[in-house]
């Protein structure tokens, strides 16, 4: 599958950690700088990428060479990065370090390097088996996902009609600008993770490496959600049991090998995160509260907060559910803490010492955070901001037709309306295979919205015709609950709120405000797991934490045996749950498994395609032969709302033109039938054989048809 993907997916693995050394944090009050490195270094080439993308469209540039070109500058100034801090890493610094002094601190370094790799040998040598065991499990995982990733073709179902048809007009047009299409969500939905991808498709030719996107976005999502832990208190062990539960979590590891979006996001957020917690961890901040001229400055911060912010918001605006929150901690912590240390400066000092000089340097520290909260702003607006000019010059509205925002938002502020959908979100994510239970759960909703007089399917809060509640604990990768992750994240997030301290409480405050964000905002939908994976990635540091929290009370709880060997039995039985749910997710999941029926090891790469409509497959290959047997230059679409194009462009032959027939784009109009040479159609055949000009042969097959003029004998 990966064809002539592996170039340019080794050279993004090779520019990644180059750039992360080159951004790696001097100061060594930072917790986890590596991994903060490397966060900073994803922000920067995920912005670059967008970047590009726009700039190139804005000259109607977007080609395989523009983008190759740009991605060797930014090679030459990563290799130029990485030299200039191996230059700042040995010059000597300004009191002038001799020579023999440099080659004495480089030895020391390289010795501190070999002592920190035998401590960790020491320290995994020294782990326990039950650890070890979920290493593995975590290993066997990743690896499988992998393969998944690798082996399969693109086959999500919205990538069919949606994400990945886009990248091709993209491509066919060399600009991101807005055309004619029936299929609205083409155009009006944030296409960061598609801007990514294109980046893939024209360097590569074709879609092999698609599905690594999200696997490297979950590999990105675990790393930052690890650090998140640590910086909320977690050591090792705490680390550890957050990787452990997002690589056991149904939707991450299905998501990791598909060409959604939800992961992509899910990773911005989780950068987010962690990017604003360094406010507030640095080690040493509580012993300079009175030292205001020390007070750490925020540029960088607010640079990579506002790379974040810009990427969360043109990739899935669901995400600024999160972001807000977290964003508000950052700047009114800021506040609060420069509060504090003027009123340290004038209990120490005195209001006489401390009047002038102290004060002006409280009201410079405000100030600075007050401007890196509009740079924040405006750096994300760089990145979001054409794409919104461009849905309000078609639209009329930044966030697209109003039949994108009453199909997928919330159209009340009724609060019993408001509570329903939140139970509703809620019983959908922590669906379970046992099924008393779960429709128990279902039942007690409706008896709960029966008893505020309320329709459990109000069409306010309720995407189309769908009804509550639905079967979502199977692995499917738009539907499948995580009822372990959830209910032990819940648990982690109460515990931090009553016995946490401050940064704890905030955190577990900024997700409480989060979901009800999502209740306020997202109206339900059979597939609101997906457009939730941001919150399950930030809800894993709280389960780490309490898993360590439960381990280490072990040993302080000598006399309590009997709670003891209760706790000691309910995380047994979590990882073994989560596990046993993982590796059945990877082996049998869907619409890519390993085993079983429609293995990706028995599939050709159509079948994989047409994996959830197998049916369809014969119907689409018999409609695009024949119209490839006419060789047109230009075939016109006609289709539904949720109609399969990306298969018309796989099927039909390269160099086609594809363009749409009918158009829901104010200002662009379709193409006129008559010009086109060939006409192909899918599940919409009424309408297109009304379409079809007069005198060219129809054929239907099934959900398909194609018409083609008539032959020159």
């Amino acid at each position: 599958m990966l064809n002539g993907a592996v170039l340019p997916v080794l050279w993004l693995l090779v520019l990644l950690p180059a750039l992360a050394y080159a951004l790696r944090p001097r100061e060594g009050a930072v917790i986890a700088p590596a991994r903060l490195a490397v966060v900073r270094a994803a922000l920067l080439l995920g912005a670059f990428g967008i970047a590009v993308v726009e700039a190139l469209s804005a000259f109607t540039a977007l080609t395989a060479a523009s983008v190759l070109i740009a991605w060797i500058v930014a090679s030459v100034a990563v290799v130029a990065a990485v030299l200039a801090r191996c230059v700042r890493d040995v010059a000597p610094d300004e009191r002038g370090q001799s020579l023999y002094a440099l080659r004495s601190e480089l030895r020391s370094r390289r010795g501190a390097t070999r002592r920190t790799w035998r401590r960790t040998k020491s320290a995994a040598a020294a782990a326990p088996a039950w650890q070890w065991a979920l290493a593995c499990v975590v290993a066997i995982l990743s690896i499988s996902v992998a393969v998944l990733a690798i082996s399969s073709a693109p086959n999500n179902f919205d990538s069919q009609t949606y994400h990945l048809p886009r990248i091709e007009h993209w491509v066919q047009q060399a600009s991101v600008a807005v055309f004619p299409t029936d299929i609205h969500r083409q155009v009006d939905l944030g296409p960061g993770s598609e801007y990514l991808l294109t980046h893939a498709r024209l360097l590569t030719g074709g879609d092999g490496a698609y599905n690594l996107l999200q696997y490297l976005a979950g590999i990105g999502a675990a790393l930052a959600a690890s650090r998140i832990a640590a910086q909320l208190g977690g050591g090792p062990m705490a680390q550890f049991a957050t990787v452990f539960v997002l690589a056991t979590t149904p939707e991450v590891l299905l998501q990791a090998s598909s060409t959604q979006v939800d992961l992509v996001a899910a990773a911005w957020v989780a950068c987010l995160a962690t990017v604003v917690l360094d406010e507030f961890t640095r080690p040493g901040e509580a012993a300079r509260a009175g030292a205001l001229l020390r007070a750490p400055v925020p540029h960088a911060d607010a640079f990579y907060l506002g790379l974040a912010l810009g990427l969360i918001a043109v990739t899935k605006t669901t995400g600024l559910l999160a972001a807000a929150p977290l964003l508000l901690i950052w700047g009114i912590g800021r506040l609060v803490r420069d509060g504090r240390r003027r009123r340290a400066c004038l209990c120490g000092r005195g209001a006489s010492a401390c009047t002038r000089a102290d004060a002006s340097r409280a009201l410079e520290s405000r100030a600075k955070t007050v401007l890196a909260s509009v740079a924040v702003l405006l750096i994300a607006l760089t990145l979001v901001g054409p794409f919104l000019l461009r849905m309000q010059e078609t639209f009329g509205h930044p966030l697209g037709p109003p039949m994108l925002r009453e199909s997928i938002g919330v159209q009340t502020a009724d609060p019993r309306l408001i509570a329903v959908n939140s139970l509703r979100i809620a019983q959908t994510g922590l669906d379970t295979p046992i099924l008393p239970l779960s429709d128990a759960a279902a039942a007690g909703i409706g008896a709960f919205a029966n008893l505020l007089g309320v329709d459990l399917n109000d069409p306010r809060t309720t995407f189309g015709d769908t009804r509550f509640p639905v079967a979502a604990w199977y692995p499917d990768e738009d539907r499948a609950a995580s009822p372990l992750t959830g209910l032990a994240a819940i648990a982690g997030l109460i515990w931090f709120a009553v016995k946490g301290p401050g940064l704890r409480r905030a955190y577990a405050a900024a997700l409480a405000f989060a979901f009800v964000g999502v209740a306020c905002t997202v109206a339900w939908q059979p597939w609101i797991n997906r457009l939730t994976l941001f919150l399950v990635v930030l809800g894993a540091p709280a389960v780490g934490l309490l898993a360590a929290h439960l381990v280490k009370g072990f040993a302080a709880t000598v006399g309590a045996q009997r709670r003891r060997r209760a706790a000691c039995a309910l995380i047994a039985v979590f990882t073994v749950l989560a596990s046993v749910a993982g590796l059945l997710t990877v082996a049998y999941g869907y619409p890519r498994r390993l085993a079983g029926a429609f293995s990706v090891f028995s599939l050709t790469d159509n079948e994989e395609r047409f994996v959830r409509r197998l049916e369809w497959l014969p119907q689409f290959e018999e409609a695009a032969a024949a119209v490839a047997a006419a060789e047109p230059d230009t075939v016109g679409i006609v289709q539904g709302n949720d109609s399969w194009e990306y298969a018309w462009w796989v099927l039909l032959p390269d160099g086609t033109e594809l363009v749409a027939l009918q158009s829901v784009v104010p200002g662009h109009e379709p193409a006129d039938p008559a010009a086109v040479d060939a006409i192909v159609c899918a599940e919409d055949l009424d309408e297109c054989r009304t379409l079809t000009p007069e005198g060219w042969e129809f054929h239907e097959r099934g959900v398909v048809a194609w018409a083609l003029p008539p032959s020159p004998d």
